[in-house]
């Protein structure tokens, strides 16, 4: 684009009539052919003269304005359209790519779909070769490569995510997920230079704020041993003995035990567990469907499952393990009181887990 008047005399767009004036006169003091020896003085001075000529009236600066604001909408709505030209172009190409028919004559896109059950199952080890062999015959697929940054983000391989969701976002940069996970992962990430080699780790595990949830856990077991409440839950049989005082102690726990892992960097963000790249449901949310009728049925499920598959997530296994130790720690701390042990220790687990949840997703959204 040529150089306006407003560039000529050094001014915004913004610039008054008296900035104008002010400039105009400086410059034609520098470059005036009478006072100056540099030869380019003189087309300066044509220049700034010009400039002057049209800022100068009210009427003509107006059209002037107008007009460039027209070659300025112009040149966006053109390139606009190069934009959308060339998404366009991807999507069919990716599309094309789709239709073709892999060795097994299988079509990419059917690839893709059985990918994205592999790992909604939990298949992550098989969904890991499947992605692999897709982008061996297409390496333009984004669907491939937010699959193994999920699977590497459950494992803990932060590095190796932050590689994928990378090249999920740049081969298909109009899904606002990949892009939106991989700034996210790199917010909450640290880089590491060891001998040459710069990658990205998870950050330090802190180890205060599991000791002020543990602190926390603590008071409500004393609470609940002191505790002379009376019985609130007398007519359902497998809860008869619990009182409001352990219902909250337990929901409260949880929560304090969730927010405590979720501020210490023991658990991911909250997001990433609750569903997939592609949308899918996490299986920290199928667990907690499960654990709403039984917490220990989920814990043996999801010890279960990720064995058989070795899908175990590194997340979802602390907060089993955060879940199982405030239920077994306030199971014992019903013994002095009326409440019984037993069914603490069988029934608790539930309320504990849904307050985990509670407390990760609300210590989470207050994260930057």
């Amino acid at each position: 684009m040529a150089v306006t008047h407003y560039e000529v005399l050094g001014l915004p767009r913004s610039a008054s009539p008296s900035e104008i004036r002010s400039a105009y006169r400086k410059l034609v003091l520098r470059h005036h052919p009478d006072h100056s020896k540099d030869p380019k003085s003189a087309t300066i001075f044509l220049q700034v003269t010009a400039a002057h000529e049209v800022l100068s009236d009210p009427v003509s600066k107006q059209r002037y304005d107008d007009h460039l604001a027209f070659l300025a909408q112009k040149a966006q709505d053109e390139a606009r359209k190069r934009a959308e030209a060339t998404r366009k172009a991807e999507v069919e190409a990716r599309q094309k790519a789709e239709r073709k028919a892999t060795p097994t004559g299988v079509t990419i896109a059917q690839e893709i779909l059985r990918l994205q059950g592999l790992y909604g199952k939990g298949r992550h080890n098989e969904a890991e070769k499947l992605a692999h062999s897709i982008l061996q015959i297409d390496p333009r697929q984004a669907v491939p490569y937010a699959v193994l940054a999920d699977i590497s983000r459950g494992r803990g391989q932060i590095n190796e995510a932050s590689k994928m969701y990378a090249f999920a976002a740049q081969m298909d940069p109009s899904n606002p997920v990949y892009q939106r996970r991989y700034e996210m992962l790199l917010h909450g990430s640290r880089i590491v230079t060891n001998r040459g080699n710069t990658r990205l780790e998870a950050e330090d595990k802190r180890v205060l704020a599991p000791m002020v949830g543990g602190g926390f856990v603590m008071m409500a077991g004393i609470y609940v041993s002191l505790s002379s409440e009376s019985v609130v839950s007398g007519r359902i049989g497998f809860i008869s003995t619990w009182t409001v005082g352990i219902l909250f102690s337990l929901f409260l726990s949880g929560v304090a035990a969730g927010s405590a892992l979720s501020v210490g960097n023991w658990l991911d963000r909250f997001e990433y567990m609750t569903s997939s790249s592609s949308g899918r449901a996490g299986p920290t949310v199928i667990l907690g469907l499960v654990a709403i009728v039984n917490f220990w049925v989920s814990a043996i499920l999801y010890i279960f499952i990720a064995l058989g598959l070795r899908a175990f997530n590194f997340s979802t296994t602390r907060l089993m393990l955060g879940v199982a130790a405030v239920t077994l720690l306030l199971s014992i701390a019903c013994i002095p009181s009326h409440v019984r042990p037993f069914e603490t220790f069988l029934w608790g687990g539930n309320v504990v887990y849904v307050g985990g949840l509670v407390g990760w997703m609300a210590t989470d959204s207050l994260r930057p």
